[in-house]
Order: C-alpha cells, then structure tokens, then sequence
C-alpha cells in the first residue's frame, strides 16, 4: 500500500454520492425523474461534470443523508477512519460477497483472483455465468475505462476488512474489501490493471 495524499472524509462522501448517481438504480430513477441527468450510458458520461457540481454544491449533513438511506453502517464507519488517497496491490483488496450477483467462490480470496475469474469468463463466450449482472456491467464499464479512470470521484472506496464484519463473513481475509466501485475496478483489473487507486479507509490511532 502506498498513501498519497490525506483527505477529508467529506472527499469520500462526496465520492459515494457522486458515484451512485450512475451506478445505483434507484438514484439513476430519482435523477432521471427530476431531469438531473438523461437516461442513456451515453447521456451519463456526457453529464459528469454537470452532476458532479450538484454533489460539490450539497452539504456535508445532505451528504450522510444519501449515504444514512442506502446503508447506515457505511455512513458510520466513514467517520470512524481516516482517510487518504492511496494506491494498493489487487493482493490486499477483496470484495463484498455477491457483489452484482458474482458467485461467492470467486470473492472467497483477494481481488487478484477475482480478477483472474472474471478475465476468464469473459474471454469464454460459451460461459454459464452470463446471466450474472456484474458479468453484463463489467464489459459496458471497460468501454468507457479511460473516461471513468481520470475522474476523482469515481474512484472505488476501501475499507479496513472488520470494520463491517459481514462484509467478508466467511472469505479470506484481505487487508481491506472495496465498499464502493467493485465493478468499476474489476474492469481496470480484469483488463490489466496490477494496483488500484482509491480512497483509502484507515484506522485511527487511539
């Protein structure tokens, strides 16, 4: 792991905000219904910078808000840890369990080999696992790699594996899991990526 730069959390919360703007299905609803943003992929990435002025402009306390309704454990641990932006090895990252329908199997270890399967499965034009809607996301995001990798905000988020125990109940444990941005990253990863950029989550000395 390499730290880059500290951030204020509200970074972070900003990065979640922003990101689910395109990502979740319901903001994408909320967006599209109040005219925020057009309903096509396309329309999407032409609306960034548009989209990210109207999450710059919120306040923090809007901030959690968003955050508080999709999952309050998330709201909580983002103000438990320090933050910073950060490069680490796909050796140190695991993902959420069933992240977009991903067969638990594939997360049991660390992002490298979740990466490697997923890599695989794309490459197989006969595979079972077709149907799996990270396996459908994944090669729309690779197609609009380059526009995602130089946007801030749209970096994945890590956190310090423990700090929501659930998450990688039963895996492997990794030095932190991705609490956003998992398909994102498995499309950097799965088509050469060898190290993730992100906001990192670190404890706090007490």
């Amino acid at each position: 792991m390499e730290l880059l730069k500290k951030v204020k959390t509200i970074e972070v919360k900003r990065c979640f905000v922003f990101s689910q703007r395109f990502t979740s299905k319901n903001m994408r609803k909320e967006s599209v219904k109040k005219k925020i943003i057009k309903p096509s992929k396309e329309a999407l990435l032409n609306n960034l910078d548009k989209v990210k002025k109207q999450v710059l402009k919120l306040k923090e306390s809007s901030l959690d808000n968003v955050i508080a309704d999709e999952y309050k454990k998330r709201l909580w641990a983002y103000n438990q840890l320090d933050w910073y932006i950060g490069i680490v090895d796909l050796t140190e990252v695991g993902i959420w369990r069933r992240t977009g329908g991903t067969p638990e199997s594939w997360a049991k270890g660390s992002l490298k080999e979740t990466a490697i399967r997923f890599k695989k499965e794309l490459r197989n034009e006969n595979s079972r696992f077709k149907k799996v809607r990270s396996i459908k996301v994944v090669p729309q995001i690779i197609k609009s790699k380059q526009i995602i990798k130089k946007e801030k905000y749209l970096m994945p988020i890590l956190l310090p594996t423990g700090i929501i125990p659930e998450t990688r109940k039963g895996m492997r444990k990794t030095r932190f899991y991705i609490d956003d941005g998992t398909m994102r990253t498995l499309a950097f990863t799965s088509t050469g990526d060898k190290r993730v950029k992100a906001f990192i989550g670190i404890f706090r000395n007490k």
